[in-house]
């Protein structure tokens, strides 16, 4: 089986970053969550996120968001899908079979609406109900391991394909490591990290 991590790998881009940014057009109230959400992001890029950071900011940011839209969310994913499908690289989605893996911290809510398109039958992703508005699961860190070993018990990773070093406690499972940047894919000495 070969992994994949979703954003910046499979997809172009930080796809709930690029949803937040595309609420933000629909309703410009949500600006002011934007400086949070920045900070947050350049804490990920420099390997500096936590578990319990995430968790506190989608709450805040969330629960207030879910107060004032008034959206009709199927709509709006399947909105956002229309604009991004394209950030989703070709390379990748040729790469990908039925029995691979992708787990991501990307919501499930987004990775769902183009599940179809990946062509894999495996996926791990964080889990946020719409209805209840819970944040059920995060994948990240550490967490990405967790539900890997609940889930697929001994199976082996024989790849991972990832653009963060967050990923870290996830390369331990994987036989090979290749870091992905853009369209650059680069197979690293993962004893470097570990």
């Amino acid at each position: 089986m070969n992994a994949y991590d979703f954003d910046n790998t499979i997809y172009n881009g930080e796809s709930v970053f690029d949803f937040f940014m595309f609420c933000i057009k629909k309703d410009i109230w949500l600006i002011k969550f934007l400086p949070l959400v920045l900070f947050r992001l350049i804490e990920y890029k420099l390997n500096l996120l936590t578990i319990e950071k995430i968790s506190k900011t989608v709450e805040k940011v969330i629960n207030s968001f879910f107060k004032h839209a008034k959206f009709n969310y199927d709509g709006l994913i399947k909105e956002f899908w229309a604009l991004n499908y394209k950030k989703l690289k070709p390379e990748f989605l040729k790469m990908l079979n039925e029995n691979d893996l992708i787990i991501t911290g990307c919501p499930n809510f987004l990775i769902n609406y183009i599940k179809d398109d990946l062509k894999v039958k495996n996926i791990i992703c964080t889990e946020f109900d719409l209805k209840t508005k819970k944040l059920n699961f995060i994948c990240f860190g550490k967490n990405k391991v967790k539900i890997f070993k609940k889930k697929f018990k001994n199976r082996r990773i024989d790849k991972f394909y990832t653009d963060s070093l967050s990923d870290i406690p996830f390369m331990e499972l994987a036989q090979e490591v290749y870091f992905v940047n853009k369209d650059k894919i680069k197979k690293i000495d993962k004893s470097r990290y570990i």
